[in-house]
């Protein structure tokens, strides 16, 4: 009677989950735990180490060298720790679509915003610069040392000579496509406070983007302007200088590609609607050499690089410390121009190309050469200081403003 009684007060047990039975389970649901855990860190070991993901556009973490002075760097970006957790986090096999998963585990549970990016409406992946985000100080220096630039090559160039251009961000024109309660940074109120503070030489390009606001201005898996954006942006830039803006018929419009997925698509590695890339030539004749490498190509257009992931680096090659832009053909007016700029200015310079016998471009995060040095290099007569809004502010190399 006892061992009976015992035998059903196990089945019982059992049946409704007692300490037994979910010890079984338990053990089952570590072991496959840790199998997953061990099968991708030694399956991890026989991968070979990548230099760079297409996926994300980006140069991954290599593997730190061993230091006693890394080990006990004061700085948290120097640290050997942080190095070496980095090159584990880039180089972890199954990396995209492990993204993928993320984001979609991160959306399943209601967040508007997924590593910096913002679902919006009508399928745009829009950059997320939350206003407590921006340092202040930075912020400061930053239009301080704009205004002081804009003053003294205004007054060694001549008046008219030199213009800024801040171009806002998708957050800003399609604000109405945000996600409810956000808190942007403010661009419309730097916008109006560098307006103060520059006068005309401040170029205002937002009034002519948000009243196109319904076109497509911005890349839907992208963080850049389209050259649709680029080209209202110079109509603005055009009479600002009192001259008489091109009609797009003026250029010969083609598709370079419609099958474009940006830098936002590889932070979220979602399914989505590709990108369409545009062509505005002016169908006149140049010579654009990049970082003085005497390999000078002969259109504003690096057609090679729509069969790269970038696709938008097809405009004047993508990042380069400098680009010197020469335009073919017997017209001369003397004018040269200098634009100080980040990749916004890409899209735009084709548009001012034949303004100038030549246009040299120069970026603060490749370059080290001081502007004053670039002026008489090239024989600069004009300056354009062309940045995207909320890069502006965030830019730690604009300290260069000051050489």
């Amino acid at each position: 009677m006892k061992a009976k009684q015992e035998k059903t007060e196990r089945e019982t047990g059992a049946a409704a989950g007692t300490p037994q039975g979910s010890s079984w389970n338990s053990r089952v649901l570590t072991g496959v735990f840790l199998a997953l855990i061990f099968g991708l860190t030694i399956a991890g070991f026989f991968s070979p180490v990548r230099e760079r993901s297409e996926s994300e556009n980006r140069t991954l973490a290599q593997k730190p060298k061993f230091t006693l002075a890394s080990l006990f760097a004061k700085k948290d970006e120097d640290k050997y720790t942080r190095k070496y957790e980095d090159y584990l986090t880039d180089q972890f096999i199954g990396r995209d679509a492990w993204i993928g998963l993320k984001t979609r585990t991160e959306r399943l549970i209601g967040k508007k915003d997924i590593n910096g990016v913002y679902f919006a409406a009508d399928g745009y992946l829009i950059t997320k610069t939350d206003a407590s985000s921006v340092d202040a100080e930075t912020e400061e220096k930053n239009i301080a040392r704009l205004a002081a630039f804009v003053k003294k090559y205004s007054e060694l160039l001549g008046e008219g000579r030199v213009y800024a251009m801040l171009v806002p961000t998708a957050a800003d024109i399609y604000a109405d496509k945000l996600p409810a309660h956000t808190e942007e940074y403010d661009q419309e109120a730097l916008l109006a406070r560098v307006s103060d503070l520059l006068g005309n030489s401040f170029v205002n390009v937002r009034d002519s983007l948000l009243a196109h606001n319904g076109e497509y201005l911005y890349y839907r898996t992208d963080h850049h302007w389209t050259a649709l954006g680029a080209y209202y942006a110079y109509r603005a830039w055009a009479e600002a200088l009192g001259k008489s803006p091109r009609g797009q018929e003026d250029y010969s419009v083609s598709t370079g590609s419609g099958e474009f997925y940006g830098t936002l698509y590889s932070k979220v590695n979602l399914p989505m609607q590709a990108d369409t890339v545009t062509l505005y030539d002016d169908g006149r004749a140049y010579r654009v050499e990049y970082d003085m490498n005497g390999k000078p190509q002969n259109s504003l257009f690096a057609m090679n690089r729509l069969t790269e992931k970038d696709k938008y680096m097809v405009y004047l090659d993508g990042n380069h410390a400098v680009s010197h832009i020469r335009q073919q053909g017997e017209e001369r007016n003397g004018r040269r121009l200098l634009v100080v700029k980040d990749s916004y200015a890409h899209t735009f310079v084709p548009f001012l190309a034949q303004d100038y016998d030549e246009v040299i471009m120069v970026d603060f995060r490749y370059s080290k050469m001081p502007v004053s040095q670039l002026i008489k290099l090239y024989e600069v007569t004009d300056i354009l200081f062309l940045y995207n809004a909320t890069n502006f502010v965030q830019d730690d190399n604009l300290y260069q403003l000051e050489r």
